[in-house]
């Protein structure tokens, strides 16, 4: 009878970048996003933190390339939200469809909301959220010339609530905070359309 060697049954999966970042952005969702260091990644990994390098070039490079996929999550997500709906239906879709994404991420959704790393891979990132609600602006009437303003105070006004929910800030109110997002959307889709039927 040939013996089983017990190497082989408990050896760990070959690292590729697929997996450090998975792992990674668990740390960042468990951890918080400024808590990611390469020694807690390398310790969740059960691997040596020189092993890392063969994936991302340091710890700004793993930052960046989380910030990438979180915006390009969104951006799935907003998207896969805004088919079949249009104007300000839309807008309230894309609305909460932003707040449910912060709210099942929010340390994610923190990492997207900081100063990018690599800009021109998360600007291309966000290209497919962008676009979203620039449609949605867009076929709410709005002028090609109105919609980034439009589409960003939108967003600022969104981003305003949902920052302080995630960060705890309602706490107590949460039986609330339902009926508050929706006068935050209804005013920022409102202020759009009416913009929209000035011109």
């Amino acid at each position: 009878m040939t013996a089983v060697s017990s190497t082989s049954s408990t050896r760990r999966p070959r690292l590729d970048q697929e997996m450090v970042l998975r792992t990674a952005e668990e740390l960042v969702d468990r951890d918080g996003y400024d808590a990611l260091t390469m020694t807690s990644l390398a310790a969740e990994l059960d691997a040596r933190v020189s092993s890392l390098y063969n994936h991302v070039a340091n710890l700004e490079d793993l930052r960046a390339l989380i910030q990438i996929r979180a915006m390009g999550l969104l951006g799935e997500r907003v998207s896969r939200a805004a088919m079949g709906h249009s104007g300000a239906d839309g807008l309230r879709v894309l609305s909460h469809e932003l707040r449910t994404f912060a709210r099942d991420k929010p340390q994610r959704y923190a990492a997207i909301t900081r100063p990018a790393i690599d800009r021109d891979a998360f600007f291309e990132a966000a290209a497919g959220p962008i676009e979203a609600l620039s449609v949605m602006v867009r076929s709410a009437g709005l002028p090609e010339e109105s919609l980034m303003p439009t589409a960003m105070a939108i967003f600022a006004a969104l981003h305003g609530f949902v920052s302080l929910e995630v960060a705890g800030y309602f706490g107590g109110l949460d039986d609330q905070l339902d009926e508050v997002y929706e006068k935050v959307v209804r005013g920022a889709v409102t202020a759009a359309v009416l913009e929209a039927t000035h011109d």
